[in-house]
């Protein structure tokens, strides 16, 4: 009897670590880790515009403020799956410009991040991208969109993002 128990012990513990290193919308589990950005307070709008054969994502940023808005060009891909959103994994190095940019009050500017990092295309889910970080992870604004069966993608302009 004790043997037959170690025996089921043993055999759910594999099965638990197989189950646990799957894929979960193309995503290895092991390789997704949970985002922990804060959202920028300011009355922003970041939303996709154009999406160039998987290659780059253009979104438009607008200032919807009454003050100079300063963004950076650091950005994240995220995943939204089972109610969480991670960060997709990169499978190249990320480079961009460290450098600031200003928006004037009422202004929009087009800034277009490259899809490179992420293997050059992204799997069929519900993303978005966290830009106009400056470095420090406190000025991110998202832009969401769908990335379809078919690899078209599908977006909508959303409300801008507060701090949550």
């Amino acid at each position: 009897m004790r043997r037959l128990i170690t025996i089921i012990t043993i055999l759910l513990t594999v099965c638990l670590m197989l189950c646990s290193c799957g894929k979960v919308n193309g995503y290895n589990k092991k390789d997704l880790v949970p985002v922990n950005d804060n959202a920028g307070n300011d009355s922003i709008l970041a939303y996709v515009v154009d999406y160039n054969a998987g290659n780059d994502i253009t979104v438009k940023i607008k200032n919807n403020t009454d003050k100079v808005f300063a963004y950076g060009e650091y950005y994240t891909i995220q995943v939204f799956i089972e109610g969480v959103w991670y960060y997709v994994p990169y499978t190249a190095e990320n480079v961009v410009h460290d450098l600031a940019h200003e928006l004037q009050p009422g202004q929009a500017y087009t800034q277009t991040y490259s899809l490179y990092p992420y293997g050059g295309k992204l799997n069929p889910g519900h993303y978005r991208i966290a830009c106009c970080d400056i470095g420090d992870g406190s000025n991110i604004y998202y832009a969401e969109f769908n990335v379809m069966a078919d690899m078209s993608l599908k977006w909508e302009i959303v409300e801008p993002t507060v701090a949550g």
